[in-house]
């Protein structure tokens, strides 16, 4: 997982899930749950208009995983708290990142482990309400991704999260880089995901990567392993074009390297973790 930065303007953020389209949905939410409760059924076409820019934001790869998804599979709008429960959240934008079809559908699904208090609505819904009582309550049931003011603030919305001491990380929210390290294993060919240090929040996360997003599922493992062994290749050949004084070479393989950190590379966190962290003394010249 790397950092994702989400784009908030008018031409990125559908306007059916900003401003009065994001009210009027939020209307349909609440008059549902009212009516049917817990059986109340959602509406896909809507989180799915967000999917294009969802995909643009993290270059086609998976929000979790970091495998590309375009090449394979059409991948999944993901609600990051799962709408089973988060009923209210079901057409948030900021609920929303892109991710493949394992890590959503075989993994997560309704997983969302918690060691806080969880998010609810405050005060609960009453079990009657009047047109205008739903209207006002549709206005702030969420935050508005354009426009703070006109939804739930997003600072309450935050603290609120806070408090849950989620797991799961929202790549959105928290930079999970230094939450992970990259565990190479030449003799089975693989990389494994591990906690970066022994801290609560650390644990926490590792242990939601592997239990609730199958983080170190083998066929990822080996995928990371093949990556790797072109990103060593390039560091050893490096070391060797700059202790032979072929500028020119080693020019060359650290743009390459630069390549496989950028955002839109396949499995950029691990690569970013083994330059920059696993190889600095070796490789701290380059400043990478």
């Amino acid at each position: 997982m790397i950092k994702l930065q989400r784009v908030r303007t008018k031409q990125a953020i559908t306007a059916g899930l900003r401003g009065p389209k994001r009210v009027e949905k939020a209307v349909l939410l609440i008059e549902g749950r009212l009516a049917h409760g817990d059986r109340q059924e959602f509406k896909s076409d809507f989180w799915k208009a967000a999917k294009k820019q969802l995909k643009v934001e993290t270059n086609g790869k998976c929000a979790y995983c970091e495998a590309p998804v375009k090449a394979v599979a059409h991948g999944d709008v993901e609600h990051f708290r799962p709408k089973s429960v988060y009923w209210w959240l079901a057409y948030c934008y900021d609920n929303y990142l892109f991710s493949c079809q394992i890590c959503n559908q075989s993994f997560k699904g309704d997983k969302f482990p918690l060691e806080g208090t969880a998010m609810a609505l405050d005060p609960p819904l009453p079990s009657k309400m009047t047109p205008a009582q739903v209207k006002a309550l549709a206005q702030r049931l969420a935050p508005d991704p354009l426009v703070d003011a006109e939804g739930f603030p997003a600072a309450d919305f935050a603290k609120l999260s806070d408090k849950e001491k989620c797991g799961l990380i929202d790549p959105y929210v928290v930079d999970p880089e230094p939450l992970f390290k990259w565990v190479a294993d030449p003799v089975l060919k693989e990389v494994a995901l591990a906690p970066r240090n022994n801290k609560a929040a650390t644990r926490r996360a590792f242990k939601a990567a592997e239990e609730a997003l199958g983080l170190n599922r083998p066929e990822l493992k080996g995928e990371r392993w093949k990556v790797y062994k072109i990103l060593e290749t390039f560091k050893k050949s490096l070391l060797s074009a700059q202790a032979g004084g072929n500028d020119d070479l080693a020019d060359e393989i650290e743009a390459q390297i630069r390549d496989m950190l950028s955002d839109g590379s396949e499995y950029a966190g691990m690569a970013r973790y083994f330059v920059r962290v696993e190889w600095d003394d070796e490789l701290g010249d380059f400043n990478f």
